[in-house]
Parts: C-alpha cells; structure tokens; sequence
C-alpha cells in the first residue's frame, strides 16, 4: 500500500492512498490541478504563495516517485511458472518419454539384419498402428532373434521401418493384445513384451 499525505498552505491536508504507485501518480496530479486556487495561497505575498505552490508540488512529486523507487529497488519474488496444459504436458511426454529418439539396442547391430527388417516391413505395408506393431514384433522376432518387443524397442523399429511414431505405444501394444483383437500375446515372465500371434499374422501379412 502506497499512501500520500499533501499539506495546503492553509493547513487543510490531503491523503491519497492505493496499491498502485503509478495509479496514485496520476490521482495526486489530477487533485492539484483542479484544486480551487484559493485552497493553494496562503496570506503571505504573491513571491511567498508561488514558492509554497512550487514547494507543495515537488513534494508531493516526490512523495508519489518514493514508492515506485522502492519497488523497482525491492527484488523481484520468484514466480511459479503456469501449469502445463494437458496438450503440452503430453507432447513433453512424447517428447521425453518412449516415444523420444532412443539408442539403438545391441541386439539390432547386426546391418544385415537392420536391412532384412526394413524390407519386411516395406513388403507387409501394413496399415494403422496396431498392425504395425505386430509387423514389427513379428520382422524383429525373424530377422534379429529377439523374443518379443516392448515400447522402447517398437520406437526404434518404427523409426527403421520409416513409420510415423503412435502417440502410446505401450497403449498399442495393451489395444492388439485384448481378447477383441488377439493380434499380440504377453511373454510370461518378462513385463512389458509382446510377441505376433498366428492371428495377428494373418491379419497383417496374408501370404501366412
């Protein structure tokens, strides 16, 4: 709270008060500008009343300019940034997540292999994301010996197979698996991994 008392030459008093130095600034100036001159003089000669206007003014100047320097002298409080909204919080989380950019896994050094893949999967052209995660199950499985496939290895098989990254792929790996589909099946005893099963075979590669 910033507050500014004005004394007049003929002892009448002015308080101004207000959250906003700048807000009080122009109010002090507004009220000494319309004041009625009489309010300004006091009974001393015509040289004394232009000195106290003179005085009273530059007072009550620096009364109002006081507060402001002190608040652009008072550091700053840290202010917490906004919440994330539920849009950028989740392209962070595609961005930091399984869906970031991943090195690649030992078990897919082999370049004869890596080729193998990408050819499998360019002849399959399987379409929609559920469909794509078993074609890469199933091209990682024969061409790079692995037994299954979970989220972080699917990001790297996409990004090989030159497919566009689903926004979850644990969320597609859960989708192919349902009792609905039947298109992947959980290895038991190792979390996280999926595998093709004959059906989802069928359904993504037809020549099976």
């Amino acid at each position: 709270m910033v507050k500014v008392s004005i004394s007049l030459p003929n002892n009448a008093q002015i308080t101004f008060e207000s959250e906003e130095a700048e807000v009080l600034r122009e109010i002090v100036s507004l009220a000494l500008r319309d004041l009625p001159r009489d309010l300004m003089q006091s009974p001393s000669t015509d040289t004394a009343v232009s000195a106290t206007e003179k005085s009273t003014s530059n007072a009550a100047t620096a009364l109002v300019s006081t507060p402001m320097a002190t608040e652009r002298a008072t550091p700053a409080v840290p202010v917490s940034p906004p919440a994330a909204t539920a849009s950028s919080a989740a392209a962070k989380s595609n961005d930091t997540g399984e869906n970031a950019p991943a090195a690649m896994p030992p078990e897919f050094s082999s370049e004869t292999g890596r080729a193998s893949f990408t050819d499998f999967c360019r002849d399959a052209a399987p379409l929609g994301d559920m469909r794509r995660v078993v074609v890469a199950a199933e091209g990682a499985s024969r061409h790079f010996a692995i037994d299954g496939v979970n989220a972080e290895e699917l990001g790297w098989l996409f990004d090989l197979a030159g497919w566009r990254r689903p926004g979850n792929f644990t969320q597609t790996l859960r989708n192919a698996a349902r009792s609905k589909f039947g298109w992947l099946e959980r290895i038991p005893g190792r979390s996280g991994r999926y595998a093709a099963t004959p059906l989802g075979l069928s359904k993504t590669l037809p020549a099976v």
